[in-house]
């Protein structure tokens, strides 16, 4: 492995070239046949005069079963739903460091801007007032808007450095918060590009989406707009989760292969060729677990703050730094596992298509013989 996770690919240097064949320089001659001088006669035939009526029985245990070699966190072999959850737990479990410690780091360093960002804006002067007289807090919608985006750049950089500790943990290996960093920074800003691109594609779909149905209702065809924009809002959800499925393995192959973002959306578009529903099944499920721990974390806070705002609809300073730091420690949990599943769905892809659980056996065997 030339960085350890490049495409398997091309002959070995300095190949086996094989036995030497018989007449070669160095190889055996070959045996005489039978009936020729210095041959021995064949054996009879089962049958025949002389020759047992019955096969003798053959004895003896059968072959042992081999399973694969786990050498960390998952055995070396195509991976099911219960290897990829207990590979992920593992990783956590096994190097909370630089798994937890990590996601705690990155989370509070980005809900610092995010608190300052909150409170000005709940500050500001930007409340209205609807037809019903309720009062609306523009402020506090910006500022969930944009603590959004800040949550969104932190999960793209996180994400990438767990990552590289997960494809440790698959050899084995444990690897430090000061290491990941070395490793990983040279990719954070590819992984900004990509999400950059992919984003533009999503924004562009339903750009499309929009002005059709404004061309519609502009053309005087109010109810075909909402008919259209209703089948067309389906079909653009429906493209909008196959293409995120198609892409979600690109962010794993972009740091472990040390490709480019072109390359890696290309990678992930292969590897995800004749696997679509199994790798959304498994997405789905443990984003629907982390969704749902999130959700039950996050309600009394939020409980809090929307009783806080009262009439003004401004939520206290206190409220907005509980909702914060309840958010840092729910990213602190929730960001490795999510992390870990999608790197594994990565590493299952090319075990069952390039065959790479060969080549991490290779990379495990030479660090059993390096050890002292």
């Amino acid at each position: 492995m030339s960085n350890g996770w490049t495409s398997p690919g091309g002959d070995s240097a300095g190949g086996d070239q094989g036995p030497p064949q018989y007449g070669q320089y160095g190889g055996q001659q070959p045996p005489p046949q039978y009936g020729q001088y210095g041959g021995q006669q064949p054996p009879p035939q089962y049958g025949q005069y002389g020759a047992p009526q019955q096969p003798p029985p053959q004895y003896g245990p059968p072959a042992p079963f081999q399973l694969a070699p786990k050498p960390g966190v998952i055995p070396l072999r195509p991976l099911n739903l219960g290897d990829i959850f207990s590979g992920t737990f593992g990783t956590i479990r096994g190097n909370p460091g630089a798994t937890l410690g990590l996601s705690a780091l990155v989370a509070l360093v980005v809900a610092i801007p995010a608190i300052f960002t909150t409170l000005a804006l709940n500050n500001a002067d930007l409340t209205t007032t609807d037809d019903s007289g309720t009062t609306i807090n523009l402020g506090t919608q910006l500022g969930t808007s944009v603590t959004a985006i800040y949550t969104t750049l932190a999960g793209i950089f996180l994400g990438g450095m767990l990552t590289a500790v997960v494809a440790e943990a698959v050899l084995g290996r444990r690897i430090s918060v000061g290491a990941t960093w070395q490793r990983v920074r040279g990719r954070l800003l590819p992984l900004l590009g990509m999400t950059l691109l992919v984003s533009l594609a999503a924004v562009l779909l339903i750009g499309v989406v929009v002005g059709i149905i404004v061309l519609l209702a502009l053309a005087g065809s109010p109810v075909a707009a909402v008919v259209i924009g209703i089948l067309l809002g389906i079909a653009a959800l429906v493209v909008l989760v196959w293409l995120a499925i198609k892409v979600s393995l690109a962010a794993p192959a972009l740091v472990l292969e040390e490709i480019g973002p072109i390359k890696a959306l290309g990678r992930s578009w292969q590897l995800t060729r004749d696997q679509w529903w199994r790798i959304f099944g498994i997405t789905l499920l443990a984003n629907l677990i982390v969704g749902m721990i999130s959700n039950i974390a996050q309600l009394p806070t939020a409980a809090i703050m929307v009783a806080s705002a009262g009439d003004a609809g401004v939520p206290s300073v206190g409220s907005v730094l509980a909702a914060e730091l309840v958010s840092v420690v729910v990213s602190a949990l929730t960001a490795p596992f999510t992390a870990g599943v999608t790197a594994l769905l990565y590493l299952d892809q090319r075990i069952r298509k390039e065959a790479l659980d060969v080549t991490l056996m290779e990379a495990a065997a030479e660090d059993g013989a390096g050890a002292p």
